[in-house]
């Protein structure tokens, strides 16, 4: 993702469409995939890793980070307001475009197709000890009411974290993305092992994510100025100063 400045973005969107794409017709061509690699993880009705105190660990590292980045976002939209020469290295719109990432993607997108889908966890099939059918992604299910398979919703928690790169200079960008994805993905196969995702969960909620990064950057970026603009007006009607 480009600064506001350049028009680098625009070349990500059809890459970014293309995972999506792809990984959604893989799983549905092929939805085999999604029960041989839950399958891999269980014995019997369970799955023994979701019981492994490390893998644990990560899961509640990867749920909390969220809240975390969100109360982070906001203060320094906060502290940019009062003191904006101070805190001109985390300009407004992109903390407001990491609040937006996660608001928009893991608690409303994913929200929604969870409830609207209905599709069973792993460990809620027959073949594992449950009482559900297994459907194939994007398939309407009703097979939940809540607490719904389809998105992963920590695996979309995992991706959004990515839309922080904006904070990095441009030239660190790449090696920042190439160290921290292998453990965000990692973070978001863990529901996996657990039986609490097919592997499809995972693969598109990180498509989705990627295509919603995209295009809402584009969107923030746009109107940059505005944004940072708007923040220090707000800072100067409440006295702050620098």
């Amino acid at each position: 993702m480009g600064d506001a400045n350049t028009k680098s973005l625009p070349s990500w969107a059809p890459h970014v469409v293309f995972v999506l794409l792809v990984s959604s017709a893989l799983f549905i061509m092929f939805p085999a995939i999604d029960l041989a690699v839950s399958r891999t993880f269980a014995r019997g009705a369970t799955f023994p890793l979701s019981d492994n105190l490390f893998l644990l660990a990560i899961r509640d590292a990867n749920r909390r980070f969220m809240i975390y980045f969100l109360i982070l976002m906001t203060l320094a939209i906060f502290l940019y307001a009062l003191w904006p020469q101070r805190f001109k290295f985390v300009p407004p719109h992109k903390a407001f475009f990491v609040i937006l990432t996660f608001l928009l993607g893991p608690l409303l997108t994913v929200q929604l197709l969870k409830h609207f889908i209905g599709r069973a966890r792993p460990r809620s099939l027959f073949e594992f000890g449950g009482t559900a059918d297994f459907t194939p992604v994007w398939q309407y299910a009703a097979q939940c009411s809540r607490n719904c398979s389809f998105p992963s919703g920590e695996a979309a928690t995992a991706a959004a974290t990515l839309a922080l790169i904006v904070f990095i200079p441009v030239r660190w960008r790449f090696l920042s993305i190439a160290l921290v994805s292998p453990i965000l993905l990692f973070a978001s196969i863990n529901r996996v092992l657990f039986g609490a995702h097919f592997l499809s969960d995972v693969f598109v909620a990180w498509g989705l994510m990627l295509c919603l990064m995209v295009w809402l950057w584009k969107k923030v970026s746009e109107n940059a100025r505005n944004i940072d603009d708007l923040i220090e007006s707000f800072g100067v009607k409440s006295g702050g100063t620098d």
